[in-house]
């Protein structure tokens, strides 16, 4: 088990505080409504907790407190929310016993619901299963094929399973590294074997070189453009021959949202399409913070697909992500407040 809360670290975040505040003037600091635990990789707390965030939540009355490893976590706070994104039996573990411990402490999110899109197998299949088609189009996902052993076994069981190419390869399981975010096209058969399992085959789907990033924090949306893999036309799968692997390709410097791109592919999905989804996905897959990653299908204008969910993702890179966070954290202690005063009001 991991965790960032090292002494040099937090020193060099408030020195990072002191000098985005200087020639500001901010005005007397709120009592704090909110207090938020966190447990987050070293990575993951310089992406996301920002000056900017910091001093924003700061003025809304929330204070972002690291967690401790050394100490039991009841031992700390109190809490009003606890906000992780670490690995672990071990961890998931302690989060576990402390909602026992804690059931007024909100956790983001649930290790069990998390664990599910962490595994690609399991990760698309709430939206299979949900075969959203309505008035503004329909969203499914690309079928795709588990391959856990024995590369050499992969053509035959890519032609069983009627996969047609090219194919995407991914590792089949997501834990937070850069690898587990690498793809990989495989252009023919006889290249299939070279690949690695444990790893899940995707048809690939044209789609204008664009994938729709979707964050979804709480009941809020935001939709960004970003740069994909381009098109495969007829000549390029009958010449090209192998497997090409690719970096992670969605990141924020692959931003296609002030390019000039066809209409057509630089539409986005339509906001009640997006707002359903998220309602439902947030609804079986039990978490408040993800991203959804969707295409459309070239030539089409209706015909979506979605091809990855990330639990937490890098919120840093969403445009205007501290005042949509912040409000999201203080939407949580409104509703725990009105839970209470109805559960009061129906005792009187």
């Amino acid at each position: 088990m991991r965790f960032n809360e090292e002494e040099e670290e937090q020193k060099e975040n408030e020195r990072n505080l002191q000098s985005y505040a200087i020639g500001v003037e901010f005005p007397p600091q709120p009592q704090h409504k909110l207090i938020v635990g966190y447990a987050l990789t070293s990575k993951k707390k310089k992406s996301f907790l920002q000056p900017k965030l910091e001093i924003l939540a700061r003025n809304k009355g929330i204070l972002f407190v690291a967690i401790d490893h050394k100490r039991p976590l009841s031992d700390q706070g109190p809490f009003d929310v606890v906000l992780h994104k670490l690995t672990g039996k071990e961890w998931r573990q302690i989060l576990e016993d402390y909602k026992l411990e804690h059931p007024e402490v909100t956790v983001l999110d649930p290790p069990d619901c998390i664990q599910q899109v962490h595994n690609r197998q399991s990760m698309l299949q709430d939206v299979a299963d949900l075969n959203l088609s309505d008035f503004y189009g329909t969203v499914g996902v690309p079928k795709q094929l588990v391959i856990t052993k024995d590369p050499s076994s992969i053509p035959d069981a890519v032609r069983k399973a009627g996969l047609m190419l090219p194919l995407v390869a991914k590792p089949l399981v997501v834990d937070g590294s850069a690898k587990s975010h690498e793809l990989s096209l495989a252009y023919d058969q006889f290249s299939l074997s070279k690949l690695d399992p444990p790893l899940v085959l995707q048809e690939f789907i044209n789609h204008g070189g664009v994938l729709f990033k979707v964050y979804v924090v709480g009941e809020a949306i935001k939709v960004v453009r970003r740069f994909s893999l381009p098109d495969v036309n007829e000549r390029e799968l009958l010449n090209n021959h192998g497997v090409f692997r690719f970096p992670r390709v969605s990141c924020a410097a692959a931003s296609a949202d002030d390019a000039d791109l066809d209409p057509c592919i630089a539409e986005l999905p339509p906001r009640p399409l997006l707002e359903r989804l998220a309602r439902e996905l947030r609804h079986r897959l039990g978490l408040r913070l993800f991203n959804i990653d969707m295409i459309r299908e070239h030539g089409s204008r209706d015909r979506f697909y979605v091809i990855d969910i990330n639990y937490f993702p890098g919120y840093g890179k969403m445009p205007e992500y501290e005042h949509i966070f912040t409000d999201f954290l203080l939407s949580l202690v409104q509703c725990k407040y009105k839970i209470r005063s109805a559960n009061n009001t129906r005792k009187v």
